[in-house]
């Protein structure tokens, strides 16, 4: 089982709803770059494993 790790602080903030719509897509095992709501817009969350770590953060793109 792998350990997740969230990187920025914004994920503390996320409505719960768009959390576990997050999780979901985490516990399907599909990494790399994702669009997701988040507070009624819409962002680019990465995932990707790095050892026996799955790591997730937010994109931003300029």
């Amino acid at each position: 089982m792998a350990t997740v790790v969230f990187v920025d602080d914004d994920f503390r903030r996320m409505p719960r709803s768009d959390m576990v719509k997050l999780q979901r897509i985490i516990a399907s095992g599909k990494y790399g770059v994702h669009k997701i709501s988040y507070n009624e817009k819409q962002i680019n969350v990465e995932i990707k494993k790095m050892g026996d770590k799955i790591q997730v953060k937010i994109i931003r793109m300029v």
